[in-house]
């Protein structure tokens, strides 16, 4: 069973379906949540409960059937949530022979032309995620804790209002994931960001 923690309105869907050929029973079936803005929601539940398979299906990177909802307009495909809702998968899909400053700039290519815009955007990130003194080193060569700071890092390149986080502080250190958690926390503070974050650690 799935236990999501703070229910109200950001995101939200209602009797989402997800199907796999060839099985005679759906994946997740008839789920409904609604997540609350500018907070930290949760979503727990033991490995293949679904955890992940409702998020993507919510965020339509799966396909499903039931209807998902971005303050209250309905999402008909993930391209509706360009620069509205980001996913930060468990592991980082960055290119491992860029730099850290590379990676962002890279990310900020697609949405930023200014060229002063990008470089103040950069900076930014490269300090909330504490990774100004790795801004030159290659992402191959950073830590499991650096690596989740880089792909939460591109994410946010862009802006977005809410975050789907899965699993970033999966296998870390529990110095590494406090800091991952409290750059969440100080996000929502700070900026208004809602996260959703898939989780096993229920003490967390």
């Amino acid at each position: 069973r799935i236990a999501i923690l703070n229910i109200l309105k950001m995101l939200s869907c209602k009797n989402l379906t997800v199907k796999v050929p060839n099985s005679p029973e759906p994946i997740l079936k008839n789920a409904s949540v609604a997540f609350k803005p500018h907070a930290m929601n949760a979503v727990i539940g033991p490995s293949g409960c679904g955890k992940t398979t409702l998020i993507k299906a919510m965020i339509k990177i799966l396909p499903s059937e039931g209807e998902s909802f971005f303050c209250g307009e309905k999402i008909n495909a993930s391209e509706d949530l360009v620069g509205k809702v980001g996913f930060a998968p468990q592991f980082t899909c960055v290119h491992p022979m860029l730099t850290v400053r590379e990676a962002l700039q890279s990310a900020l290519d697609i949405s930023v032309s200014d060229n002063a815009a990008k470089a103040e955007r950069i900076d930014y990130i490269l300090k909330i995620t504490g990774l100004c003194e790795h801004a030159d080193k290659l992402v191959s060569s950073l830590s499991g804790g650096q690596l989740r700071r880089i792909g939460l890092g591109v994410e946010l390149a862009n802006d977005p209002t809410a975050m789907c986080c899965d699993e970033v502080t999966s296998g870390l250190d529990p110095l590494s994931e406090n800091a991952i958690l409290d750059l969440l926390k100080g996000l929502c503070e700070s900026r208004g960001k809602t996260f959703i974050c898939i989780i096993h650690n229920l003490a967390k």
